[in-house]
C-alpha cells in the first residue's frame, strides 16, 4: 500500500507506539489492571481539560460527546445561544433543541468567529443562560476566544459549553480557571487516538443534569463508572482506552505548554506557506486555528482534481464542506504532525498546483514556512 502522509482535521496520525499499545491483549473490564489504565487516563485528562471535575469518557464519536454534554447541561425552555462560525455549529443547536431548550442560533460571517465584547451584547440583549460554541471550527478553521467569552458570559451568570472536538490537545484550556462549565472532545484530534471515544469534562463545582438521561447516556451511572471500572454501565473501549492511556502519557510528558507552542509553530508556518505562494486563508488574522488551516482553491483549479494530485504525492488534505464545498482545502496540523509533516505537505501542494496550472515559484511556501520554524526553535 501507497504510504501516505494523513494531513486531514481528523482523523489525526496516531503515534506507532500508540497503535501497538492498543494492540495489547484485552483485559477485563473490570479486571484491577485495566482499572489502573482507566483511572490514570481520567486524571491525565483533567490535566488536559485544566479541571478539577468530573471527565467521562464513552465508546463513541465527538457527536456522542456534544449528545452527552448537552444533555447534562440544558434544561427544557432554558434560553440559550449558539455562536456559529461554521458548518458544525448546527450539531451544538440539534443537540440543544432536542432536549427542548429555546436556542437561537447567531452566525458569524465566513472567517470569523466570536469576540467578547459581541457576546456581551447578546447577553445583555437576549437574557440567555447559556453560551454554546466551538472553540475550533474545523469547516473554516476558525478559532473562538473560549477564554475571553467564558469570562464575559460568568458576568452574565452565564452557563459555558464548549466544543473543544479539535483543539483539546493541541490549544489552550482552563475549564476552572476561565469559568467553561463543560467542554467536550473526541478521540481522533488533536489527543492523537483513533477515532472511537468521546470525552466530556465538568468544570469543578459544577453537577452534572441528570433530568434528560437516556439509556446510554445516564450520567449517575457513567459517573460511577469513572471512579471505578468495576461499576461498569457501559462495557468501556478496553482496546481504546489502551491508546488514549499512551499518547495521554506522550503529550503530559511533552508537557502542555510547549505541546501547545508547538502546534502554534505549525499552524503559522502553514498560513504563511500558503500566503506565500499567493492563496487566501479562510479565516482572519485573529481567529485562526492552531490545529487545522483552510485556504481557499485558486482560480482555476478544480479541487477533485487537487485532491487526486496531491493523493498522488502521497499526502492527504481535506475538502470544503457545505457552501464551501469546492471552493477551499484544509490541512490539519494537529497531534503528532511534525514541522517535517507541514513541510513535506507544502511542497507537495506546491507541485500538485503546477501540475493543474497554478504558477508557483517552487520553493517559496517552503522557505516562508521554515522561517517561521525556525524563529519557533522547531
Amino acid at each position: 500500500m501507497t504510504r501516505f502522509l494523513l494531513m486531514i482535521p481528523g482523523p489525526s496520525i496516531t503515534d506507532p507506539e500508540t497503535m501497538l499499545d492498543m494492540a495489547k491483549p484485552t483485559f477485563s473490564h473490570v479486571s484491577p489492571e485495566f482499572d489502573a489504565v482507566h483511572r490514570e487516563s481520567i486524571e491525565a485528562l483533567k490535566k488536559v481539560f485544566g479541571t478539577g471535575g468530573d471527565v467521562v469518557v464513552i465508546p463513541g464519536s465527538g457527536t456522542a460527546a456534544i449528545e452527552l454534554a448537552i444533555r447534562t447541561s440544558l434544561r427544557a425552555g432554558e434560553k440559550v445561544v449558539v455562536l456559529k462560525a461554521g458548518f458544525f455549529a448546527d450539531y451544538l443547536a440539534d443537540a440543544a433543541k432536542r432536549v427542548g431548550a429555546d436556542v437561537t442560533v447567531v452566525q458569524s460571517p465566513i472567517g470569523r468567529g466570536f469576540d467578547a465584547s459581541e457576546v456581551e451584547r447578546l447577553l445583555r440583549e437576549g437574557g440567555y443562560s447559556a453560551v454554546l460554541l466551538q472553540h475550533v471550527e474545523t469547516s473554516v478553521a476558525v478559532a473562538n476566544p473560549v477564554e475571553k467569552i467564558a469570562r464575559k458570559a460568568k458576568e452574565y451568570g452565564a452557563k459555558v459549553i464548549v466544543d473543544g472536538i479539535a483543539s483539546i490537545g493541541g490549544m489552550d484550556m482552563k475549564l476552572d480557571e476561565w469559568g467553561v462549565d463543560v467542554c467536550l472532545t473526541g478521540s481522533q484530534k488533536a489527543l492523537a487516538v483513533p477515532p472511537g471515544l468521546a470525552i466530556v469534562a465538568y468544570r469543578k463545582g459544577f453537577t452534572p443534569l441528570s433530568e434528560n438521561e437516556t439509556t446510554y447516556f445516564n450520567i449517575s451511572k457513567l459517573l460511577k463508572e469513572m471512579e471505578s471500572t468495576r461499576n461498569y454501565y457501559i462495557t468501556p473501549a478496553v482496546n481504546l482506552i489502551y491508546a488514549l492511556h499512551s499518547s495521554l502519557k506522550r503529550i503530559i510528558a511533552e508537557g502542555l505548554e510547549a505541546r501547545y507552542k508547538r502546534h502554534e509553530a505549525l499552524a503559522k508556518a502553514v498560513q504563511r506557506g500558503l500566503e506565500a505562494i499567493g492563496l487566501k486563508l479562510v479565516a482572519e488574522e485573529g481567529f485562526r486555528a492552531n490545529t487545522v488551516t483552510a485556504a481557499y482553491i485558486p482560480e482555476g483549479v478544480e479541487w477533485p482534481k487537487l485532491y487526486a494530485e496531491m493523493r498522488a504525492r502521497g499526502v492527504e488534505i481535506a475538502g470544503g464542506l457545505g457552501e464551501l464545498r469546492g471552493k477551499i482545502f484544509r490541512i490539519g496540523h494537529m497531534g503528532e504532525v511534525t514541522a517535517n509533516d507541514v513541510i513535506a505537505t507544502l511542497a507537495a501542494l506546491e507541485r500538485s498546483l503546477a501540475k493543474l496550472g497554478y504558477r508557483v515559484e517552487m520553493g517559496s511556501s517552503v522557505k516562508a514556512a521554515q522561517e517561521v520554524l525556525y524563529s519557533y526553535g522547531v
